[in-house]
């Protein structure tokens, strides 16, 4: 994805006072005005995430990622919980509604008949005809594992769909913060060298 990225070019003199500065210092100059545009970036993302649970939102990090002599740099990313908000960002297949293949349709009627037979099973267990575990021991394994898919209300096959536009959150919040961020963060660490350099 894209990023922003900020440098001293056309501030000589505070590029000298820089260059003047022990690396651990220009580390205490930098980082935490970087690390406080990245939360920016990162909030602006997570309010544009998409909210079906709010997981997605929750789970994108802003961490350090590499500092060093003249250089800072934090990474908004997305934790490890939430990995699939990159299809999110860029959607799946051609994000167009090209009809669905017979694979799906298949897989999509099979999901209907299995919402049905878990109904069924249980108004019969409400009714004492027979209880829903009795019930679970002549599906066959594939419906079987159906059935404890609904059971614990997790998606099962025949709900995926072969296409998903994107829902883009982290590229909108770039391109909105990009010139922003970039002053900021260029106005920060300069007045951050202006009083680590005092008496100088």
């Amino acid at each position: 994805m894209d990023g922003i990225k900020v440098t001293m070019v056309g501030t000589k003199e505070m590029q000298l006072r820089m260059d003047g500065m022990s690396t651990s210092v220009q580390g205490a100059v930098m980082r935490p005005i970087v690390a406080e545009a990245a939360n920016v970036l990162k909030d602006l993302a997570a309010s544009l995430a998409p909210k079906r649970t709010g997981a997605l939102a929750g789970g994108l990090i802003a961490d350090l990622m590499k500092i060093g002599r003249g250089f800072c740099y934090y990474w908004v990313r997305l934790g490890r919980a939430v990995y699939y908000g990159i299809f999110q960002e860029f959607g799946l297949g051609t994000g167009r509604s090209g009809g669905e293949s017979a694979r799906v349709k298949r897989r999509r009627a099979n999901y209907e008949a299995s919402l049905a037979l878990r109904k069924r099973m249980q108004q019969s267990a409400a009714a004492g005809l027979a209880s829903y575990e009795s019930n679970m021991l002549v599906l066959s394994k594939r419906e079987f594992k159906r059935q404890k898919k609904l059971e614990e209300g997790k998606y099962i096959q025949g709900q995926r769909r072969p296409n998903m536009a994107a829902q883009s959150f982290m590229r909108p919040a770039v391109k909105f913060l990009r010139d922003g961020l970039s002053r900021q963060m260029l106005e920060g660490i300069a007045g951050n060298i202006r009083r680590w350099t005092v008496g100088d």
